[in-house]
């Protein structure tokens, strides 16, 4: 039995506008006024006689391939000024309109904006500008419509128009940076406008050219064997919750597809028992990362960046030195996958359709509301949502409009007709009012007494003495989501002072492991112990052995040695005790510089490895011996 104490957590612009041939999506960029009498072209009215149709339709998917639908949806529209009855085009927009496994703002139609009617001097200078324009040469377009941005910096219009050029040419890098000055503008006057122009940028920066500012990944170590040394014997066997999975077969010859290789699933914790009880989204196996092994290469990937960051986990040694040289690979998902994290989730094979169904909607809520929300991403300038909403209300208005704009773009993911059975009916509203942007009162979606989905002021504005059983342990959770100990100790006093009863399908640990974490970052070791006799008091078997195991280690840090070690004695006379206990607590004993009261255990360790015979117990004896 090893069970360490867990490490600290650490309005024109919103749909109004043209493109009908996208019923119901929300239309970033809204046509002229009807009162306008200035006339601004719809895009690519004309072509060049130079371009015949069928070129443009092929470059429309050439660009489609290459993850930019805005500037397919260009191509295929030139192609229509050139022949206007050109079936291959047509039917290229009417597949991309209906494309289901695209969110909306990668399928809307899209029309230059005019200049305002109320701005005589911007409307002079567009004029001017647009006078011997041909809107149809994007290039030309694009340049006209920054220099109208640089010389007047408030004209949000002019860098809005600026972007569909520069996307529709396929430049989606520097349309994302014409789009982020435009939220600038925009945000603190029309917040709406700048959040839709945002949703737009987070389409962009999935297509080729803008790589480097893609948040939706997959990442990847890329061990070459050719030019590395031999993989240590025994890897995969000895690597931690890595499972061997199902090489697939060629649909036609009927052959593993990888000849001789192998294909794991690097999970983040073993595959639980299978109990009477459908387990908890936040306890199930997350996929750390997929593991294709072959006698050229080995690949480690995954869509989710916080799998790669078990790599400086103590069991993972030999994992890290076997991938010293490997090469790091970071790759934008398709906009069809930019939700593929989703998919990590191990769920138990055996459940009836109505629990499955259950634990698929836990797992999308328990993703975005406690995790997705702490991953730092590039369109919120290196910040996590949760760290971004905390700017916005702060009053930082771009911040505001970003998170608005990215959360925008996750609710079109969801809403998409290819993924209905992974999302099942998720309301974005609770990840709005997880972050603080809405309160339950703003939505119908939303029940105000769930707390599973309050933000951290809520939390912070209840008293937990007043809460019902059921409330106080909805409240208890949700905290430990936002990763506060200070905030979840509230709770967790509270759980601690009442009927064990109550916790329900809580575990002690996770109510005391908080309090002896706080305890310590404190300075408060006797408190720590305090609170961990208190829970062996209320705990039998294996979870009072865990709580055995968290003294000693509060001991080892804090300057008890001999007490520690003692602990480790009385857990290892026991006639279920294993090795691993004998080495968990030497290890423990050496981090803290106490090597002669390791000693002991070692020597357990190595006793007991040799009657076994496990000879993996043995080298790790060998080494640990050698660090004394």
């Amino acid at each position: 039995m090893v069970n360490h104490l867990p490490a600290a957590p650490d309005d024109t612009f919103r749909g109004r506008g043209v493109g009908a041939e996208v019923p119901g999506a929300r239309r970033a960029f809204p046509g002229p006024s009807t009162t306008d009498k200035t006339r601004v072209s719809t895009p690519l009215e004309s072509a060049t006689n130079s371009e015949s149709a069928s070129d443009l339709v092929l470059e429309g998917w050439r660009h489609l391939r290459l993850q930019r639908p805005l500037a397919a949806w260009a191509s295929w529209q030139r192609a229509l000024r050139v022949q206007p009855d050109d079936p291959a085009a047509r039917n290229a927009l009417e597949l991309l309109a209906k494309a289901p496994e695209f969110p909306s703002a990668a399928r809307v139609s899209l029309k230059f904006l005019p200049p305002p009617i109320d701005n005589p001097d911007r409307r002079a200078r567009w004029d001017s500008r647009l006078q011997n324009l041909r809107l149809d040469d994007l290039n030309s377009a694009a340049e006209t419509f920054a220099s109208l941005g640089d010389d007047d910096p408030a004209d949000a219009n002019a860098r809005l128009n600026q972007a569909l050029c520069l996307a529709w040419i396929g430049l989606n890098t520097e349309a994302v940076g014409a789009l982020e000055q435009a939220v600038a503008i925009l945000a603190t006057t029309e917040p709406g406008r700048a959040a839709d122009a945002w949703t737009l940028a987070e389409v962009l920066r999935l297509g080729a050219g803008a790589e480097t500012l893609a948040d939706d990944c997959r990442y990847a170590w890329v061990l070459d064997l050719a030019d590395a040394p031999e993989l240590p014997p025994g890897l995969f066997e000895s690597w931690p919750n890595l499972v061997a999975v199902e090489i697939p077969t060629d649909p036609i010859t009927g052959a593993a597809s990888l000849g001789d290789g192998q294909m794991f699933e690097w999970l983040d914790r073993p595959i639980p028992p299978i109990g009477e009880a459908p387990p908890r989204a936040r306890d199930l196996p997350r996929v750390l990362a997929s593991v294709v092994a072959t006698p050229r290469a080995v690949r480690v990937s995954s869509p989710d960046p916080s799998g790669f960051e078990f790599q400086n986990e103590p069991d993972l040694a030999l994992v890290r030195r076997a991938f010293a040289t490997a090469r790091r690979e970071r790759t934008p998902l398709s906009l069809a996958w930019a939700d593929a994290a989703l998919g990590t989730f191990k769920l138990p094979f055996d459940l009836d359709a109505a629990a499955r169904a259950d634990l698929t909607r836990a797992t999308v809520e328990h993703y975005h509301e406690d995790l997705w929300l702490h991953l730092p991403r590039l369109g919120l300038d290196h910040r996590s949502p949760l760290q971004a909403a905390a700017l916005a209300a702060g009053g930082d208005a771009v911040a505001l409009a970003k998170l608005s704009g990215l959360i925008g773009f996750r609710e079109q993911l969801g809403a998409r007709t290819s993924h209905a059975a992974v999302y099942l009916g998720y309301p974005f509203d609770r990840l709005r009012r997880r972050l603080g942007l809405i309160a339950p009162d703003d939505s119908a979606a939303l029940d105000a007494e769930d707390l599973s989905c309050a933000s951290g002021l809520e939390l912070d504005a209840l008293d937990p003495s007043t809460l019902d059983a059921p409330r106080l342990v909805d409240g208890f959770v949700s905290a430990i989501g936002l990763r506060d100990d200070l905030r979840v100790c509230r709770f967790a006093e509270e759980l601690a002072s009442r009927d064990p009863k109550i916790l329900g399908t809580l575990k002690a640990a996770e109510v005391y492991a908080p309090l002896v974490r706080e305890a310590l970052r404190a300075g408060d070791p006797e408190q720590a112990l305090s609170s961990l006799r208190r829970a062996r008091s209320m705990t039998s078997g294996l979870e009072s052995d865990t709580f055995a195991v968290w003294s000693a280690e509060v001991y080892a840090r804090t300057g008890s040695p001999q007490a520690a070690l003692q602990i480790y004695q009385d857990l290892l006379h026991r006639p279920d005790s294993s090795a691993a206990l004998a080495l968990d607590g030497a290890e423990t004993l050496l981090d803290n510089g106490y090597g002669d009261q390791a000693l002991p255990l070692i020597l357990d360790a190595r006793e007991r490895a040799e009657k076994s015979r496990d000879q993996q117990v043995l080298q790790k004896t060998e080494v640990l011996l050698r660090r004394r």
